[in-house]
């Protein structure tokens, strides 16, 4: 039988005793949000999950449900607004004008958001942890880095996000938008969810962006290696936190 890792699963004694044994929560920091016309809208979660999940059964905690709304940039018109991945400055496999992509409904005022994550740490405090890992979609997770100080003070919750543990332009836990690293890690994790047949070829159609371009450099070999280190990484990390 799995172990259980999920907050939402465990009965309040199997809660009290992995609190007790290694007081860490993880939060996937997830958006519903385009990721190139081959990948899941949810691939923020699915992947951040699935580094929490692995670490938990390596060294303990347990893993919140993934959040599916968070900050990002934002650009209004006359009659639309347009955020994130929508608005291209530069970096992009493909070059694109500024558009909205399908399937992004996630975005939230920083002041929101940063409101949330202090709700969610204050209730985590209560029952018992000290310790808050939170990764995912870019802007979440650097937001949340900024409140660090505050949520310990206010809290008492030590906070990490997966950069903490383990930071490379190539082997980082998700460290671009839709191209070879996340299209990877999403393939290690849930490969029936990675269709590369949907890159058109001669299209020029948005692809992914801050990386290298997934049709190349994509893999789920590539993918395994990054997952295994992130969580070596963080799993080392956090048990010498406690030993």
């Amino acid at each position: 039988m799995t172990e259980k890792v999920l907050y939402e699963e465990l009965c309040p004694a199997e809660f009290k005793e992995r609190v007790e044994v290694c007081p860490v929560a993880y939060l996937p920091l997830g958006t519903l949000e385009w990721h190139g016309p081959h990948m899941p809208l949810g691939a923020d979660g699915i992947q951040a999950q699935e580094l929490f999940k692995r670490v938990a059964r390596n060294v303990g905690g347990v893993v919140l449900p993934s959040l599916f709304l968070g900050p990002d940039r934002i650009y209004h018109d006359p009659n639309r607004e347009f955020y994130g991945m929508d608005i291209c400055t530069g970096g992009t496999v493909v070059p694109y004008e500024m558009h909205q992509l399908p399937g992004s409904a996630y975005w939230l005022p920083d002041e929101l958001y940063q409101n949330m994550i202090r709700q969610i740490a204050a209730n985590l405090a209560r029952a018992g942890f000290k310790v808050l890992v939170a990764h995912g979609h870019g802007p979440s997770t650097w937001q949340f880095c900024d409140l660090k100080a505050e949520l310990k003070e206010k809290y008492g919750l030590d906070c990490y996000c997966a950069f903490d543990f383990y930071k490379d332009e190539v082997m980082g836990y998700q460290c671009d938008h839709a191209a070879a690293n996340e299209t990877s890690i999403t393939m290690a994790v849930r490969p029936e969810l990675v269709q590369l047949e949907r890159i058109a070829e001669g299209k020029e159609e948005p692809i992914a962006i801050a990386g290298r371009d997934p049709r190349i450099h994509a893999s789920e070999e590539y993918g395994k290696e990054v997952l295994e280190i992130n969580v070596k990484a963080m799993s080392e990390g956090i048990r010498a936190m406690f030993s």
